[in-house]
């Protein structure tokens, strides 16, 4: 199956809406008016940093993709910069959904734990509970294991290469399951052995939400996520279907080439979720607001399931990081045809970072040097009484 010139008309048919570098005070105001944060002050120098630096970083390297900066939901810095399509300078439109690839793993295990809080499994059943066609050594893999990445398993991509002869045809979940039921591909570790991460472990838990709540994933995720959520931009993309959503995008090579989809692209729950910045802020605060999941089921998700290493672990569905400064960070990456995306939760002072970029040229980034714009010192009042806050620049100097 070719998908080169059904993405090139695609993308012809795409609005060329015009195109900004920096932030709309008008589309600003419009979604902190959504999200309800007017009330939240900000110190003026804080707001300032912020966007003096992702202002330079989208300049210095031509940052192609959605950034938006947000505390206790209110929006700071919310840019689209970019193209669609670079080759064809066709814009990149501030609701272009793309790829946001395993930031999708967030978005499978919140329906997880969904299905956990309302009774329907345990965390503890062994996943051929669910999906009973599976070789006998599966038999001891729980959902746990999986959220946690912990089952020992292999990733299905690098045995679906090998067993896949006719690469131009897609394949999906029940395609890899099949795969898993005839060949039995032999495991990295033995379950709960250590902290292995695996895409196979998202793809599996996508086909248990689907056989618990027998409609496909693509289903559960817009009725469970994207409506309650009220995310108008976001979808996952079922190739099954003819219709194409106009708002998606496809990332670029270092080339700048657009990338087409291939035959592992029918496959979702490790990645497979097409989004945008403000779509993925309406689920974060619905998310902290115990809107998704309860407060303690929460807590268990943002609780480290491995053991600390180079202060970094993983929970249940989420990348977790302890940090001098902050405590406890939550994040996840994605990085998939030419996407490269962080998502990042600083509980301690409310933060929400997303950027996403459809482009592997200006997208690359350091984790610790984006956490150092965010370090400011204690409020202080000024002689007229007012709040203020100056930033820190020890800190700053830190790894």
């Amino acid at each position: 199956m070719r998908f080169s010139l059904f993405f090139f008309i695609i993308f012809l048919t795409f609005s060329c809406n015009e195109f900004t570098n920096q932030n709309s005070s008008e589309t600003l105001n419009k979604t902190t008016d959504t999200l309800n944060y007017d009330s939240i002050i900000i110190p003026e120098d804080e707001i300032k940093s912020i966007k003096d630096y992702f202002s330079n970083f989208i300049k210095k390297r031509k940052f192609n993709g959605h950034i938006l900066i947000a505390k206790k939901g209110k929006i700071i810095f919310d840019t689209t910069s970019g193209y669609a399509n670079i080759k064809k300078k066709i814009k990149l439109d501030e609701n272009s959904a793309m790829q946001v690839a395993s930031i999708t793993k967030p978005i499978t295990a919140t329906v997880i734990l969904q299905l956990l809080e309302e009774g329907k499994l345990s965390l503890t059943d062994t996943i051929t509970k669910y999906l009973t066609k599976l070789p006998e050594n599966y038999h001891k893999i729980t959902i746990k294991q999986l959220l946690s990445h912990r089952s020992g398993l292999s990733p299905y991509p690098y045995y679906c290469h090998d067993k896949i002869e006719n690469k131009k045809k897609l394949i999906y979940n029940d395609t890899v399951l099949c795969i898993i039921d005839f060949h039995n591909p032999k495991p990295y570790y033995s379950p709960n052995q250590k902290y292995n991460y695996c895409n196979t472990n998202y793809m599996l838990l996508a086909s248990i939400i689907e056989k618990i709540e027998n409609k496909t994933y693509a289903e559960v995720i817009d009725k469970r996520i994207i409506e309650k959520c009220n995310m108008k931009n976001s979808f996952v993309f079922d190739m099954t279907k003819k219709e194409t959503p106009t708002n998606l995008v496809l990332g670029h090579t270092k080339a700048n080439k657009v990338f087409n989809l291939d035959y592992l692209d029918g496959v979702v729950g490790d990645k497979g979720f097409f989004s945008n910045a403000r779509d993925l802020l309406l689920f974060d605060r619905m998310l902290s607001k115990g809107g998704l999941i309860n407060d303690s089921i929460l807590k268990l998700a943002f609780t480290p399931q491995n053991k600390i290493q180079n202060k970094k672990s993983y929970g249940l569905g989420w990348r977790i990081k302890m940090d001098k400064k902050f405590g406890k960070i939550i994040y996840h990456t994605g990085w998939w045809h030419g996407n490269r995306n962080i998502y990042i939760k600083i509980p301690k002072t409310e933060y929400t970072i997303i950027l996403l970029s459809n482009a592997l040229r200006g997208s690359s980034y350091n984790m610790n040097n984006l956490l150092k714009q965010f370090v400011f010192s204690e409020n202080k009042t000024d002689t007229t009484g007012n709040s203020v806050s100056s930033i820190t620049s020890d800190y700053r100097k830190l790894n």
